[in-house]
């Protein structure tokens, strides 16, 4: 099964950037992880052949067949970036291969990260966690993914405004993001319509 995000190169070159950026006295090794003041969405990287389609803070990037595929591949995502930086810190995505298969959650994240401790998404913070295992780290960013169930999918579709994504870094401290859920409801259903046809 494939668990590459479709975005995944152009995201890791500036993943990258943000990364090496020289820190400044007293930074957490995963920045400042407060939630930055709400902005316009800016629009998905896509590459020349694939598409993206926005809803809110969420979108729908589909890549053309590859050699040998018939279908083209989709996710719905989003990134996440942290106050004080440009540079995206995380990426979250949906995805789901065929319309019999179950969705998957994936992060892609800094590898300064514990990859012990995976990483904690929750919809509602609080109420339900999702816990992420790492699959593969890359010199710029580690994946960690895990099977939705109808329940935890649902979960996100009717939760508040803001999730949050928990990491631990390397030294073992704590730390937690909130991202944007506006327009996730929206771009799950346009993706799940997709997969229909």
């Amino acid at each position: 099964m494939r668990t590459a995000l479709i975005a995944t190169a152009a995201f890791l070159a500036l993943l990258s950037n943000a990364v090496h950026a020289p820190a400044r006295a007293g930074d957490s090794p995963l920045g400042d992880l407060r939630p930055k003041p709400a902005e316009a969405p800016k629009p998905a990287s896509t590459g020349p052949d694939s598409t993206s389609e926005t809803f809110g803070d969420w979108s729908i990037i589909c890549a053309a067949p590859s050699a040998g595929a018939s279908d083209r591949t989709c996710e719905v995502d989003s990134t996440l970036t942290v106050r004080g930086q440009s540079a995206p810190f995380a990426r979250i995505a949906f995805l789901r291969v065929a319309k019999d298969k179950p969705t998957r959650i994936v992060a892609l994240v800094p590898v300064n990260v514990s990859t012990a401790a995976g990483v904690k998404i929750e919809a509602d913070p609080g109420k339900s966690e999702i816990s992420l295992p790492f699959k593969s780290c890359v010199p710029a960013a580690c994946v960690a993914e895990a099977e939705l169930s109808k329940d935890q999918l649902q979960g996100f579709r009717g939760a508040s405004k803001a999730g949050q994504i928990t990491l631990v870094d390397a030294a073992g401290k704590s730390a937690a993001l909130q991202f944007s859920l506006r327009g996730l409801d929206q771009a799950l259903d346009a993706f799940f319509k997709q997969q229909e046809k």
